[in-house]
């Protein structure tokens, strides 16, 4: 098993989560990325964890989202879909069911930390995103601070300012932080002026700032990518921070507090909203997508709608 390498200039290590940087890797020359390892791996992994989305084509209307069910499905089936249709598939925390993934992950985090004094990571996390050409990923922003790992295929990735009120809501992220909202985020197209662009090839990395809303678009091939999350004590407090004013907001009704992640008033604030969660007065139900479709590697798209994939296996029965 080859060892992982991750490319970093001295620029780039000062840079590295204050601004977007895109540097080189060798996870493309990686066996864990072969079609037979990939296959291998979606038959072993645990399907209450994987998520099959598919998307319209309109980067401003995210109700194109959707997910789709794939019990009884197999993984070279699952990977034809993806090859077929025009569908993402969210291997989640791949690092929880393969020890390979978790091991590399640590190896690329070891490299990157020690290129980077001043980034002290205390927990990282993988998912591993397998998707169909031409397919996109919504304007979003993702509370944990990430790295896109690309591996197979092209993709363009467009980065926005982060912490701007004008291209996300505080309100936005403070439910993002809190759970109660999917990361998807209101996007119009003049946005774009304000972005840094990437076209990615395999063996190429991008991050950017934590929480800096960005999308994805899918060029002309099947992408693998590895998004990987890292936690650090900044991030950690920022999430506090913001989970509790979206408390003060939501029940008390006061707005705009100070995200200010340093300070006495940043500690109170959280120490009071953990007091308030542990007796039960800041009550979290989680946002979920709900199943409409049935990933089918024969069907255009990949997918079909579940009543229809009901009724045939009625009228086979």
């Amino acid at each position: 098993m080859i060892s992982a390498r991750v490319e970093l200039s001295t620029e780039q290590a000062f840079d590295f989560g204050r601004r977007p940087l895109l540097a080189r890797h060798n996870l493309h020359q990686h066996e864990l990325f072969t079609d037979a390892a990939l296959i291998d791996l979606l038959d072993r992994f645990p399907r209450q964890h994987l998520y099959a989305l598919t998307m319209g084509e309109d980067p401003t209307d995210t109700n194109g989202n959707r997910l789709a069910v794939h019990d009884g499905v197999s993984g070279a089936e699952l990977l034809q879909a993806v090859k077929n249709g025009r569908l993402w598939l969210n291997i989640t925390r791949v690092d929880r069911a393969d020890a390979a993934y978790r091991a590399l992950i640590d190896e690329l985090y070891a490299k990157l930390t020690a290129q980077t004094r001043a980034f002290v990571p205390i927990a990282s996390q993988g998912t591993l995103l397998i998707s169909s050409p031409h397919v996109l990923v919504y304007y979003h922003a993702d509370g944990p601070a990430s790295v896109l790992w690309h591996i197979r295929g092209r993709k363009r990735v467009w980065v926005y300012p982060a912490l701007d009120e004008r291209y996300m809501q505080r309100e936005h992220l403070e439910d993002i932080f809190a759970g109660v909202r999917h990361e998807y985020l209101p996007y119009e197209t003049h946005y774009d002026a304000a972005a840094v662009v990437y076209d990615l090839e395999p063996g190429q990395w991008v991050t950017w700032p934590q929480n800096a809303p960005h999308r994805v678009t899918n060029l002309d091939s099947v992408n693998v990518s590895l998004s990987t999350e890292h936690f650090t004590r900044e991030s950690r407090w920022r999430a506090r921070v913001y989970t509790a004013n979206r408390f003060f907001r939501t029940r008390l009704g006061l707005r705009n507090l100070s995200t200010r992640e340093r300070g006495p008033a940043a500690v109170l604030k959280t120490v009071v909203h953990r007091l308030a969660a542990k007796a039960g007065l800041d009550p979290i139900q989680p946002k979920r997508h709900t199943p409409s479709l049935r990933v089918d590697p024969r069907a255009p798209g990949g997918v079909v709608a579940l009543e229809t994939a009901s009724a045939s296996a009625m009228a086979t029965d």
